[in-house]
């Protein structure tokens, strides 16, 4: 397990973006997000089963093509199997899904011009009550997954989406295509059930602390420096902190942008220590707080992947 989360960390390190170049006072951290659902980090093969409802099918075509198309350090993460096939797939994704349109008539206010001269401009306007149309979109769905091995549910999940548009007497819009908004309901579902089912890769620009308070003047004078250095080279910039660091500077913004530094290296330990230490000398300090946040969801996704990788290679590499 040790050489396939070393691999996960070296594939990481390896994103063109890792150059450590930025165009502001951030660095450029990239990660791997952990699934929003623990239950998959073991399936590798996921067929599409019965979706019914009215719009049931056209959800199962999404979720398809969604998961499809992950790919997680340049590998397939899912064997999506659509349709009847006689491999035996880890676990089977089913589920329902319904749009309906409701119109019905009521009445609202409006500014409405109610005088107008001999040109025919408007020269007094009022609220008035005025005769409307309002359309309701109302979609549920509902999404399970079922593993073969004990026929146990690992995934249960209900999602709605909700759409109103009102048009009244003399308004100058017009009603949104009822099939456009749907699909786009459908698709935004289909990207929730992906977010739930497996990791994303991503690239953040994170703003480094540059607060000097409390900083002597040389010491504020050389960390400004590092501060201004991110825009040409991070790690030159990380190079200085950690020099100011071992010089027994003690900052909250010192240690914390060292902790940005060890998380753009992916060390991922020694970023964890510096933000709390950083949360020790400054504890109200939201950047911080999303950091650890951040780094322990990095830390999660790359264990799951570690054990994901164990179980479809038998335990080769360990």
């Amino acid at each position: 397990m040790i050489k396939l989360f070393a691999t996960a960390i070296t594939a990481l390190m390896s994103w063109p973006c890792f150059s450590g170049a930025a165009q502001a006072e951030v660095l450029t951290i990239e990660g791997l997000a952990p699934a929003q659902s623990a239950g998959f980090a073991d399936i590798q093969s996921i067929a599409i089963g019965r979706f019914g409802g009215s719009d049931g099918r056209e959800l199962a075509f999404e979720v398809e093509d969604d998961l499809t198309a992950i790919t997680i350090f340049d590998q397939r993460y899912f064997d999506v199997i659509g349709g009847r096939s006689a491999v035996q797939p880890d676990a089977t994704l089913s589920g329902s899904a319904r749009a309906g349109v409701n119109e019905y008539e009521t009445v609202e206010k409006r500014r409405r011009c109610v005088q107008r001269d001999a040109n025919d401009k408007c020269i007094s306007r009022k609220d008035i009550r005025v005769n409307c149309l309002k359309r309701v979109i109302d979609f549920r769905a509902q999404v399970r997954a079922t593993r073969f091995r004990d026929g146990r549910n690992i995934y249960t999940e209900s999602f709605s989406d909700r759409q109103e548009q009102t048009i009244c007497f003399g308004d100058d819009t017009q009603w949104a295509n009822d099939e456009t908004v749907i699909r786009t309901m459908l698709s935004d579902t289909a990207k929730a059930i992906r977010a739930d089912l497996a990791p994303r890769q991503y690239r953040r620009d994170i703003r480094v602390l540059e607060s000097r308070k409390g900083m002597s003047k040389p010491e504020a004078k050389f960390f400004k420096a590092a501060v201004k250095m991110t825009k040409k080279n991070a790690a030159e910039a990380c190079r200085m902190w950690d020099e100011a660091g071992q010089n027994a500077m003690v900052h909250v913004s010192l240690t914390f942008n060292r902790g940005l530094c060890a998380e753009q290296r992916g060390e991922l330990d020694s970023a964890m220590a510096f933000y709390r230490e950083a949360q020790h000398q400054s504890s109200s300090k939201q950047e911080i707080a999303a950091a650890i946040t951040r780094v322990s969801d990095h830390q999660r996704g790359l264990y799951e992947w570690d054990l994901r990788q164990s179980a479809r290679f038998g335990g080769q590499g360990q």
